[in-house]
């Protein structure tokens, strides 16, 4: 267990082994008393050898539990820089081509292993932002499901959007999803390559 904390708040990363699920599981939540929106997300990595010592099967196979919950940039972050330092992304085969991560002002349609998703971008005036959100099309599981990467906008009243340091930007889940790994990070890859994430020049990217 490892706590992480981001401006005064504290997260709790769990990491375990599941014996009937054979599969490494680790698990980012909001310890309650710091965090109001509470996240809770879990990576599901399966074992390719249950019957040996763990061996990630390739990342292609990797699913993202979003339980709910608002989770900081920085703190995703941590989690996928400690999943590639443990070598957990085994294969990961991330397609950063124009086509294939390009987020034209219209909603914007993939698919993955038979499901359809769809990613939609606006300026949230209410809540002073500029939102990404991702969700599954023609899905039959119940509830309102979907994430979103909310980018605060730095000058809310000058009319173009100019967003804030990485630092202040979250991801906000909605319901209970489990997402495809791979979909997850294109989703990722596609803002980060919109220009809307503000890094610090001199250190490397808050997520990878």
């Amino acid at each position: 267990m490892e706590i992480w904390s981001h401006e005064g708040k504290r997260y709790e990363l769990i990491s375990t082994y599941s014996g009937s699920d054979d599969a490494w599981y680790y698990q980012v939540r909001g310890l309650a008393e710091s965090c109001s929106a509470e996240p809770n997300l879990t990576v599901a990595i399966p074992d390719a050898t249950p019957e040996g010592s763990f061996t990630p099967m390739s990342a292609q196979h990797i699913v993202f539990y979003a339980d709910g919950g608002v989770l900081p940039w920085p703190i995703l972050g941590k989690l996928i820089h400690l999943l590639e330092s443990r070598g957990d992304l085994v294969e990961e085969q991330r397609d950063r081509s124009s086509e294939a991560i390009a987020l034209p002002l219209t909603l914007t349609s993939w698919s993955h292993d038979g499901r359809r998703f769809e990613v939609n971008q606006f300026h949230h005036g209410d809540a002073g932002s500029w939102s990404y959100e991702l969700y599954e099309l023609d899905s039959d599981t119940p509830g309102n499901n979907y994430i979103e990467v909310r980018i605060p906008d730095a000058s809310p009243e000058s009319g173009s959007f100019v967003p804030m340091p990485a630092a202040h930007v979250t991801l906000t889940m909605h319901g209970h999803w489990a997402l495809p790994w791979p979909v997850f990070r294109r989703f990722l890859d596609a803002i980060q390559a919109a220009g809307d994430i503000v890094e610090p020049s001199d250190e490397p990217p808050i997520v990878p």
